[in-house]
């Protein structure tokens, strides 16, 4: 009974609480540490975004909500604009890889389009899929920064070709 009595005093469970606290945030500060150190580790990364007239942040989050539901954590995004296609590049890692598993990071190429039926258009080297106003196509591993323009710029030549499918801001809803 005295050891819950101890458990019960304000100063305990204020500690008690605060532990807590610092446990839960913990893995969100460990995901922007790592953010930050792979923008600054990769200049080339910035650089890009410069040309771009993009952005690159570290609070990064997919588009389209397939990708939003991924067990992938999402670390850096790239964003910017193709003509008149918005364009977003992920970075995301798996928090908790496995042994077995071969690959920790994928790279989400995304590009806002007007909302078409749900279809997927397998490629050569990629499948398009469509869903909720978004085109994306998952890369495995790790892309390059400089592959990230002419991955996109392949997948816009081949949106081009594809009927019904017009490009649109982003945040316009769907």
């Amino acid at each position: 009974m005295d050891f819950l009595l101890i458990f019960l005093q304000p100063h305990v469970m204020v500690g008690i609480a605060l532990i807590t606290v610092l446990v839960a945030l913990r893995p969100h500060q460990r995901a922007r540490a790592r953010a930050r150190a792979f923008i600054q580790q990769n200049s080339a990364l910035a650089v890009l975004a410069e040309s771009l007239g993009g952005k690159l942040a570290t609070k990064a989050s997919a588009w389209s909500p397939r990708l939003q539901r991924s067990k992938l954590e999402p670390e850096l995004s790239l964003d910017f604009q193709r003509g008149p296609w918005h364009v977003r590049v992920t970075q995301a890692f798996n928090p908790r890889p496995h042994s077995d598993a071969l690959l920790a990071y994928e790279h989400w190429i995304e590009i806002a389009t007007m909302p078409v039926p749900t279809r997927k258009i397998p490629l050569e080297f990629f499948t398009l899929s469509f869903e909720d106003g978004f085109v994306h196509v998952v890369c495995q591993g790790e892309v390059p920064s400089d592959e990230i323009v002419f991955l996109v710029d392949m997948i816009l030549e081949k949106l081009g070709r594809v009927r019904d499918v017009e490009p649109r801001d982003p945040s316009a809803v769907v």
